[in-house]
């Protein structure tokens, strides 16, 4: 009996001791599982280098956050800038008067630099004798019956050629023959080279001459779609209808409905009269080259004489320096 029980004791611890080796077997044959795996996809768990991975992300995240607040924060100012720089020029695109044109027909279309016109305050220096608002209104409505007429020249070659057709001045014919012509010229004309020498030309044929403000309400008057420097009004106009029977029936059928548009335009324009009459354009006409020779008189004379104020007070401040030196 006592034999019997010593085997069971020994049979009990054998098992005891093979499961315990099957543990450990199996333990070890999982570990060296894992390890291959870890191995062949490059999984390292360890968690010391997890935390250091976590640290940096960390930190990267804060400094790209405060980059971005920055960048954001300077983008805000200088969209603030370009909208105040935006209201400036809105401001200042309001006071321009742009015309009827569109901005990409403007690029397509050559401008002439005749046709940029100044403001009405940039006159030339030499701009004597200047039209009143009163007379500016004259001389506008005479140079629309001349131009129905046909007793203007427009622009500078025709008006130098018609200037210098008349026969220059000389003290008997000042004293008796009546003037060839008015001459009317712009003065916000630049260069001032280009009209700079109609006033000698004018004195040296006795023709009387006027300055106006504008040179494109001169074109307008004139019946020009440009503008222009310069208009000679000849005295002469053209004939009335009941001298020209004869002529008006040679002439085509177009041109008798041309000249029926005309009148009818001229109707329009001065004011409810039937017909541009030549001696009602010639009494204008003489009004106005008397109010030219009168303000001439009033305007020029005195610094061709030497007698403007401007040029006595110059004359003084050169004496005073004369003295003190």
């Amino acid at each position: 009996m006592v034999a019997d029980d010593n085997v069971d004791i020994v049979d009990k611890k054998l098992k005891k001791e093979k499961k315990s080796k099957d543990k450990l077997e199996k333990k070890d044959k999982k570990d060296k599982k894992d390890k291959k795996r870890s191995e062949n996809d490059g999984i390292h768990k360890e968690k010391k280098d997890k935390k250091k991975e976590k640290a940096k992300q960390e930190k990267l995240a804060r400094v790209l956050d405060a980059h971005l607040q920055a960048d954001a924060a300077k983008s805000e100012v200088k969209d603030e800038d370009i909208k105040v720089e935006d209201q400036k020029i809105k401001a200042k695109n309001q006071d321009i008067k742009v015309t009827d044109l569109d901005i990409k027909d403007e690029k397509k279309i050559k401008i002439d630099p005749e046709d940029l016109i100044k403001p009405a305050e940039e006159l030339v220096p030499f701009a004597l004798p200047l039209a009143d608002e009163k007379t500016h209104k004259k001389i506008y409505k005479l140079i629309k019956k001349g131009a129905k007429l046909k007793s203007i020249h427009r622009g500078v070659k025709e008006c130098e050629k018609a200037i210098k057709k008349c026969p220059p001045k000389t003290a008997a014919s000042a004293a008796t023959s009546d003037a060839p012509g008015l001459v009317i010229i712009a003065g916000d004309i630049s260069p001032m080279d280009v009209i700079m020498h109609f006033p000698i030309l004018c004195e040296e044929h006795g023709v009387p001459y006027l300055y106006v403000r504008s040179r494109a309400d001169l074109g307008v008057a004139a019946c020009t779609k440009r503008a222009t420097s310069v208009v000679m009004l000849k005295p002469e106009g053209k004939k009335t209808n009941n001298n020209n029977n004869n002529d008006d029936k040679k002439k085509k059928d177009k041109k008798k409905s041309d000249d029926a548009v005309m009148e009818v335009d001229a109707d329009n324009e001065d004011g409810g009269d039937k017909k541009v009459s030549a001696e009602e354009y010639l009494e204008s006409w003489k009004e106005l080259v008397k109010v030219a020779e009168k303000q001439w008189k009033i305007q020029v004379q005195p610094w061709v004489k030497g007698v403007h104020p401007l040029q006595i007070a110059e004359r003084e401040k050169s004496r005073q320096q004369s003295s003190r030196y």
